[in-house]
């Protein structure tokens, strides 16, 4: 064990070593600062006797389901599922501003489910020219809230979300369990985000051209394709989870790509799915330089932190306020902390990694709630990160700020925040 460990710490550096000149400056600087302040704490405070090779394994399973996520969105590509949907924007009735904004939350919500951030540039490259008689502020609001609120919601309990699968293996939280729960809040808040929307937006129409063709037909059937992919996918996830002993971000990673490829024979699209795989690989490896660079880093300085001083000082603080305070507070602390890391860029899961060490004694006796605390709050930072990936290429596709794309959501957000921390408190009472 301790030679597999080795070799892949070795694998692990050299990634890095390879992928520092290719990664975008915004995740060299971010990877070289966790790196060179790891190496540092590593030199500090690490006993002789810690094999530095070690330390550099733990977010290793999440790269290899970064890895093969491109397979989802091969097969949407592939099914015409994008296109189906696209058309749904300019169906009878003949929309209004709000109308249109429900449709691209829709599509976003779909979409995101497979395609996860390629749903951006498909759905703005549909929509963004039934805008051009509004100003920009009008545009990137627009956007923000339809992409981006659509985005964290649905993500919130996709099974092939990162997140949702390392905070289950976390907390050893069944999925099924969890499913019921997440989806409602996702409803809860899509429909909230809908029904002001719904005031904000009132009597504003829009100069589009109908679609003269019926796409009702094919666009039922899409999204009867899609129903039952992502319900046979979640059945066989479980089934698999409950039979092997493995966790369950490991069932994810090894059921993406056969479930894709049986998908294709059932839609007779096969061949074609072969070929588009082995491009969207090829692709997604070059986009990947920057994610393993920054991921691989930043699990060498959440390995090397908990022998650091700084972390005696944030461990009494959350002992402190689990052992003294209420819950609800400890809950708030997580949610604040994750929050504010998002403000300054910090990705989620590197966020809950390095406070994962101070959350042992309330997973163990509020496992269900941590859960909902944990995937709800990560998830809810997609709307209000400035580096995280999707709001990042949003504002590119709009060429505006990350900031100012970010800051349209921070309201709503805070208001999620807050509603998922008292969801997991009651959960967590009612659970005891």
């Amino acid at each position: 064990m301790s030679l597999v460990k080795t070799f892949i710490g070795v694998i692990a550096l050299l990634i890095i070593i390879l992928n520092v000149t290719k990664a975008s400056r915004l995740y060299k600087w971010a990877g070289l600062s966790f790196f060179v302040l790891g190496l540092v704490f590593y030199f500090v405070s690490v006993p002789q006797e810690v094999n530095f090779f070690h330390l550099f394994g733990s977010m290793t399973g999440l790269l290899a389901l970064l890895f093969v996520l491109p397979f989802m969105s091969t097969i949407i590509k592939v099914g015409k599922y994008d296109l189906a949907l696209s058309k749904m924007i300019s169906m009878p009735p003949r929309p209004n501003l709000v109308r249109l904004y429900k449709r691209t939350s829709i599509m976003s919500y779909l979409l995101t489910l497979f395609l996860n951030v390629a749903t951006v540039p498909v759905v703005v490259a549909t929509v963004k020219n039934k805008l051009t008689k509004f100003g920009k502020g009008v545009i990137e609001r627009f956007f923000a809230h339809s992409i981006l609120r659509a985005y964290a919601l649905v993500l919130l309990w996709s099974p092939t979300e990162i997140l949702v699968a390392s905070t289950i293996d976390m907390t050893g939280t069944s999925y099924l369990l969890l499913l019921p729960t997440l989806l409602t809040i996702s409803f809860i808040f899509i429909s909230v985000d809908w029904f002001l929307h719904s005031r904000q937006l009132k009597g504003r129409d829009l100069n589009i051209i109908q679609e003269t063709e019926d796409y009702g037909e094919t666009l039922r059937k899409k999204l009867l394709q899609l129903g039952i992919a992502i319900t046979c996918f979640i059945v066989v996830l479980l089934t698999f989870n409950g039979f092997i002993p493995q966790s369950f971000l490991f069932t994810v990673t090894i059921l993406i790509g056969p479930f894709t490829f049986l998908w294709s024979l059932s839609i007779g699209r096969l061949k074609r799915f072969k070929k588009l795989s082995y491009t969207y690989l090829r692709g997604n490896t070059t986009q990947l330089h920057g994610l393993f660079f920054l991921f691989l880093s930043a699990g060498f300085f959440v390995e090397v932190f908990p022998y650091t001083i700084w972390f005696d000082y944030m461990n009494s603080l959350f002992v402190f306020t689990y052992t003294e305070g209420v819950l609800i507070v400890f809950y708030l602390l997580v949610a604040i902390c994750i929050f504010s890391l998002a403000l300054v860029g910090f990705h989620p899961l590197i966020s809950i990694a390095l406070i994962s060490p101070f959350l042992t004694d309330a997973i163990a006796h509020h496992p269900y709630g941590m859960s909902i605390l944990l995937i709800g709050v990560g998830m809810g930072t997609v709307m209000i990160g400035p580096f995280n990936v999707t709001p990042t290429i949003l504002a590119m596709q709009l060429q505006a700020n990350p900031y100012s794309i970010i800051r349209r959501n921070l309201v709503f957000a805070s208001c999620y925040f807050l509603f998922i921390v008292i969801i997991a408190t009651l959960f967590s009472c009612w659970l005891r």
